[in-house]
C-alpha cells in the first residue's frame, strides 16, 4: 500500500505542477455563456451557434449515453477557445472543466472529417462523465483529502491511459457515422507490427520507446475496449473501472478486475487482443493481388519517417524527413539514396509542404507575443535559385499551401476565429491577398491543389455533416463542380497530374492511392497495399508513382509502375470495409441527426466569475522546502489563488502564506502576504540569530512569447514591492525593511529531435536585483547563463554555465538563494561568489525495459561535469576556490506506467577542502527538482 500512495502522491505533485495556458486571452474578447442544469458553456461573443450545438449535445450525451459508464453527476463547464490554430481539446479536473480549440485539423486521415465542434463534443464529454463516474471508493476519498485533483491522482493511477482515451475514441465512433474506430490510418501503427511480426511487451507499448515506434494509447485504447465489449459486454468496462477507482485489488487495481471478470490479467488481455486482431491484418495483407512496390532507398537504422514526396527531375525527389534523432527538414534525394538537406521548415502547426519547380512551401507558426491563445501563420517560401527563405503573406491563420507553376501565387486555406474558411490566392511578389474564392457552403478545404494550367484550384472539401469530396474551383469565376459524391470516406492530399489528380483514401481497410480523370469523373483503384499510403507523386519519366507508406521504421518510399489498363473503377463512395472496420456498439449508432437543435439563452459571462474558485490541496516539495497549499483557479485561467504552509527544513522555519494573481490584463498583477516563524541565520559575528517575520508584497510580470521559426523563445521579466517586519530574539530589536526585486529571464532553444537531451542551440539567461528603498540596508544582485551546444555525436550534449552573485556587507537580511554551487561543496557565508561550469551529456544505452508494472526504463545517459567557483567571504578580501570534477548517471522512466520521472546519481572529486566537513569525495541522489538543468 505505501507503493501506491508514494505513486499517487507523486503523480499528484506532478498535477499540481501542470498549468493550462494561463491569462492567455486578451481583456478586449468578450465572453458569454449557456448555463443549464447539466453545463455551462462559456464561449467568445459571436460563438452562440457552437456554444448552442455543443449544449444541446452534451446535454443529450448526459441522459442517453451513460449505460456503458455509470450514472453519477458533477455540473462541468466547457469553454470554447477559437483564436487558436491547434486543433485539440481537453478535460481535466482541478478545476473540473473542458477546453475545445475550435480550429479543424486539415488531416482527416489522422482524425477523421466529422464537423470538427461535433466531434470534440462527443469525445470530450465522454471524458466529463469518466471525471463523474470515477469518483468511486478510495478515489473518493482522496476527493475529500485532495480536492479534484487528489481524485485525479488516484483515478489516473487506477485507471490507464489508454482506457481514458480508446473509451472516449469508441464512444465517438458508436455515436457518430464515422469516428477513428473507421478511419484505416488509425490501426496503421499495430498493424505495421503486426505485418513485421513484432509483438512488444505490455509494459514496452505502455510507456514507449526512444529507439523503436510504438503506437500511442489512443488505438490501443479502442483495441482494448472494443475486444473487451465485444467479449464481455457493453457495462463490462463500467464494471471494471469501477473495481479499479475503489483499489478493490490494492495493487494493479485495474488488472485485479480483469482477472477476477475474464481470467486474464491486463498483460493477457492485451495479448488475447492481439491474438484477435493480428490474423485480421496479415490476411488482408497476404492477398496475392496487391501492388507490387520496392523501397526508393535503403531502410534507416532509425525510425525515419519520409513524407509528402514530389518529383524534383532528374529523379530526384524532394520530401519531408525527420528522425528520432533529427529536427524534420525537407531534402532533395536522388536515385543513388543520397540527401540533401534543403531547408527547415521549423515550428509548425501542421508539417505539410509543397514543392514545385525549385521552391518548397509550407504555414509557418507564429505567435502573439503576450496573448498565449492568439497564434497565428504565415506562408514561407524556400527558392532553390537564391537558396534563401521568405515571407510571402501577411500574418493569418494559413494552412495547406501550394504554390503556381511560374511561383507568383500561392493557394492557401484560411480560417477565421468565427470559423468561416475560404481559399485565398495570395501574391508572392507583394505579400498581398489578391482574392478570396466564394465558399457558400462554408465547406472546410484540405490540401488544396493547383490545377495544370494554374487557372483553377482541386481540393479535398469537407461540408457541415463531416463529408467529404473532392471539389474544381475556377480561379476566374469562383465556380465550384464537385468531383466525387459526398461521402464519409475520408479523402487524402491530391496531386494533379494533368487530366487525372492521384489522392489517398480510407475507401478499403487501409489508405490507398487512387485516381480521378476530370474528363468523365471516374475513379480508379491504383494501389492495393498491405498498410496505409500518406502521398504519391507522379515520375513522369517512368511512368510511375512514388508514395510514402507507413511501416515500423516510419513512413518509407516505394516506387510502383502506373499501370492505367488494369485500373479497376471503383465508388469510392460506398466504403468496402471489412467487418472489424464496421464496428456495432449497443449504443444505438448516429446520435448527431437526433440531437435537438434548441435555442438556449446566452447571457453575458463576466471575466472575473468566480475568481477564487477553490478546488484542490496541492502538496509541494522544493528541498529544503515542504509544504501543502489550497489552490484555486478560475474557470477562464485568468486568476489563480494559493493559502498554504510551508515548512524550511535548513532552517527549521514555518510560513503561513496566501497569494492572488491575475492575468487577465497585459501584465500579471500579483499580491500576497507571508508570516514566518522561527527564522534564522548568522550575524557578522556568526552568530545564529533567530526572528519572526511577516512580508507583504505586490507586483507585476509580463511574460511574452518570441518564439519563431526553429527556435522557442521566452522573455518574462517584472518586479515585486516587498515590506517586510521582523520580530527579533531579546538581543536584537525588530525591524522593517521595505525592499524592491527585479527578475528578467529569456529562454532561447532550438527545436529538439526526441533522442536529443537538450537543444543543439540554445541559451538560458536569468537576472534577478533585488535592494532595500528604506529601512534596514541590504542588496543582492544574481546573474545566470547557460549555453547549450552539439557534442561530438547527434545525442551528445556540451552545456556550459555561468553564474554570478553578490550580496552586502552588512547582513542584515539574506534574500531568497538562487545561486547553483560548485557540485560537491557545502559553501558556507559569503559577499560575492562566481562558478564557471562545462556538462557533456551523452545517452549510454535505451534498455526499454521494466518489471512488475512500477518502473520502466527508456533511456540511461551520464553527464561529465567540472565546476569551478570562486567565493569573497565577507569583510575581506579573501577569495577561496571550489573545484571539483565528477559524473552523473540520469535514469529516465517511468513509475506505474504513468508518471515521467528522472532520478539519478552524482559522484563529485572535490578538488579544494571543503569547508565544512573536508569530504573530497561526495555521493548524492539526484531527484527532478535538484537537476541542474530544469529551468
Amino acid at each position: 500500500m505505501r507503493i501506491i500512495l508514494a505513486i499517487i502522491f507523486l503523480f499528484f505533485f506532478s498535477l499540481s505542477l501542470s498549468a493550462q495556458q494561463f491569462g492567455g486571452n486578451p481583456p478586449s474578447l468578450k465572453w458569454q455563456q449557456i448555463n443549464t442544469d447539466t453545463i455551462r458553456v462559456i464561449f467568445p461573443r459571436g460563438m452562440s451557434l457552437q456554444g448552442e450545438r455543443v449544449a444541446n449535445i452534451e446535454q443529450y450525451l448526459n441522459r442517453y449515453s451513460r449505460h456503458s459508464i455509470g450514472n453519477l453527476e458533477k455540473k462541468v463547464s466547457i469553454v470554447l477557445q477559437n483564436q487558436t490554430m491547434q486543433s485539440n481539446g481537453y478535460v481535466q479536473l482541478g478545476p473540473f472543466r473542458s477546453e475545445f480549440y475550435l480550429s479543424p485539423s486539415p488531416s482527416s486521415q489522422d482524425l477523421g472529417s466529422l464537423n470538427w465542434v461535433e466531434q470534440l463534443s462527443l469525445h470530450e464529454y465522454r471524458h466529463v462523465l469518466q471525471n463523474m463516474n470515477f469518483r468511486q471508493g478510495v478515489s473518493k476519498v482522496f476527493s475529500y483529502l485532495g480536492g479534484e485533483l487528489g481524485q485525479a491522482a488516484a483515478t489516473n493511477i487506477a485507471v490507464p491511459n489508454w482506457f481514458w482515451e480508446g473509451d472516449a475514441v469508441v464512444m465517438e465512433t458508436a455515436l457518430s457515422p464515422q469516428g477513428r474506430g473507421r478511419l484505416p490510418a488509425f490501426f496503421d501503427g499495430f498493424r505495421g507490427l503486426s505485418l513485421a511480426g513484432k509483438q512488444y511487451s505490455y509494459m514496452k507499448i505502455r510507456n514507449g520507446s526512444y529507439v523503436d515506434f510504438v503506437p500511442d494509447h489512443y488505438p490501443l485504447g479502442y483495441l482494448m475496449n472494443t475486444y473487451g465489449r465485444e467479449h464481455y459486454g457493453q457495462t463490462f468496462w463500467r464494471d471494471v473501472t469501477s473495481d479499479a477507482v475503489r483499489y478493490r485489488g490494492v495493487f494493479y487495481p485495474l488488472s485485479h478486475s480483469l482477472k477476477k471478470r475474464t481470467g486474464k490479467n491486463v498483460t493477457g488481455f492485451y495479448h488475447a487482443m492481439l491474438q484477435e486482431y493480428q490474423p485480421l491484418w496479415n490476411n488482408y495483407a497476404a492477398r496475392p493481388d496487391t501492388t507490387p512496390a520496392v523501397p526508393l532507398m535503403p531502410v534507416a537504422k532509425q525510425v525515419t519517417n519520409y513524407k509528402y514526396v514530389y518529383a524534383a527531375g532528374n529523379n530526384e525527389w524532394v520530401v519531408l524527413k525527420s528522425a528520432n534523432n533529427k529536427v524534420p527538414g525537407i531534402y532533395l534525394l536522388n536515385a543513388g539514396g543520397k540527401e540533401q538537406l534543403l531547408v527547415r521548415p521549423g515550428i509548425v502547426y501542421d508539417d505539410f509542404f509543397s514543392y514545385k519547380n525549385g521552391r518548397a512551401v509550407w504555414a509557418a507558426a507564429r505567435f502573439d507575443a503576450r496573448w498565449g491563445w492568439k497564434d497565428f501563420s504565415v506562408i514561407r517560401i524556400w527558392d532553390k535559385a537564391t537558396g534563401s527563405t521568405k515571407t510571402v503573406s501577411p500574418r493569418g491563420k494559413f494552412f495547406s499551401p501550394d504554390i503556381s507553376a511560374n511561383g507568383q501565387q500561392v493557394i492557401a486555406t484560411a480560417t477565421t476565429p468565427d470559423m468561416q474558411y475560404s481559399l485565398q490566392l495570395i501574391n508572392t511578389q507583394t505579400g498581398t491577398i489578391e482574392k478570396v474564392l466564394p465558399n457558400p457552403e462554408n465547406w472546410y478545404y484540405t490540401y488544396p491543389r493547383f490545377a495544370a494550367n494554374d487557372q483553377a484550384i482541386i481540393s479535398a472539401v469537407r461540408n457541415q455533416k463531416g463529408e467529404m469530396a473532392l471539389v474544381q474551383q475556377s480561379l476566374t469565376t469562383g465556380e465550384s463542380t464537385v468531383l466525387t459524391p459526398f461521402s464519409f470516406t475520408v479523402l487524402g492530399i491530391p496531386a494533379v497530374n494533368g487530366d487525372t489528380v492521384y489522392f489517398t483514401s480510407g475507401y478499403k481497410d487501409v489508405n490507398d492511392v487512387y485516381a480521378l480523370t476530370l474528363s468523365d469523373k471516374k475513379t480508379y483503384e491504383v494501389t492495393d497495399r498491405s498498410n496505409s499510403a500518406l502521398h504519391v507523386a507522379l515520375d513522369n519519366e517512368k511512368d510511375s508513382l512514388v508514395f510514402s507508406e507507413f511501416t515500423i521504421k516510419g513512413y518509407k518510399l516505394y516506387h510502383a509502375a502506373v499501370k492505367t489498363a488494369g485500373w479497376q473503377q471503383v465508388t469510392i463512395s460506398k466504403l468496402d470495409h471489412s467487418a472489424w472496420l464496421q464496428p456495432y456498439f449497443e449504443e444505438g449508432g448516429n446520435i448527431l441527426d437526433k440531437v435537438p437543435h434548441d435555442s438556449l439563452p446566452v447571457k453575458k459571462y463576466p471575466q472575473f466569475t468566480r475568481p477564487f474558485n477553490f478546488h484542490s490541496w496541492a502538496p509541494s516539495f522544493n528541498d529544503p522546502d515542504y509544504g501543502i497549499s489550497l489552490i484555486g483557479e478560475n474557470i477562464l485561467s485568468t486568476t489563480t489563488t494559493s493559502l498554504g504552509y510551508t515548512y524550511n527544513r535548513n532552517e527549521g522555519s514555518s510560513d503561513f502564506g496566501a497569494s492572488f494573481t491575475f492575468g487577465g490584463w497585459f501584465p500579471y498583477l500579483s499580491t500576497g502576504v507571508d508570516y514566518t516563524i522561527n527564522r534564522n541565520g548568522l550575524n557578522q559575528n556568526r552568530e545564529r540569530v533567530y526572528w519572526n517575520e511577516i512580508t507583504t508584497h505586490v507586483g507585476y510580470s509580463i511574460p511574452l512569447n518570441l518564439s519563431a521559426g526553429l527556435y522557442s523563445r521566452s522573455l518574462s521579466f517584472g518586479s515585486n514591492y516587498n515590506i517586510n517586519h521582523s520580530y527579533r530574539d531579546k538581543k536584537y530589536k525588530g525591524n522593517d525593511l521595505q525592499y524592491l526585486t527585479h527578475t528578467l529571464i529569456f529562454n532561447n532553444q532550438r527545436i529538439k529531435a526526441t533522442q536529443n537531451i537538450f537543444t543543439h542551440f540554445g541559451q538560458y539567461a536569468a537576472v534577478q536585483y533585488s535592494s532595500s528603498t528604506s529601512g534596514l540596508y541590504a542588496e543582492q544582485l544574481y546573474a545566470r547563463l547557460d549555453q547549450y551546444l552539439p557534442g561530438l555525436w547527434q545525442n551528445h550534449n556540451l552545456v556550459l554555465q555561468a553564474a554570478y552573485q553578490q550580496r552586502d556587507n552588512e547582513f542584515n537580511y539574506s534574500f531568497t538563494d538562487n545561486f547553483v554551487y560548485a557540485r560537491g561543496y557545502n559553501t558556507p557565508l559569503y559577499t560575492r561568489i562566481y562558478k564557471l561550469g562545462a556538462n557533456y551529456h551523452l545517452p549510454l544505452v535505451y534498455p526499454d525495459w521494466g518489471f512488475a508494472q512500477i518502473l520502466y526504463f527508456n533511456r540511461i545517459r551520464a553527464n561529465l561535469f567540472y565546476d569551478y567557483s570562486m567565493a569573497n567571504y565577507f569583510r575581506g578580501d579573501i577569495n577561496t576556490r571550489y573545484a571539483s570534477a565528477g559524473t552523473e548517471l540520469f535514469f529516465d522512466t517511468r513509475i506505474g506506467n504513468v508518471l515521467p520521472f528522472t532520478f539519478g546519481v552524482r559522484f563529485s572529486h572535490l578538488f579544494d577542502q571543503d569547508p565544512v566537513d573536508n569530504a573530497k569525495n561526495r555521493v548524492n541522489f539526484i531527484i527532478p527538482i535538484q537537476q541542474l538543468f530544469s529551468h
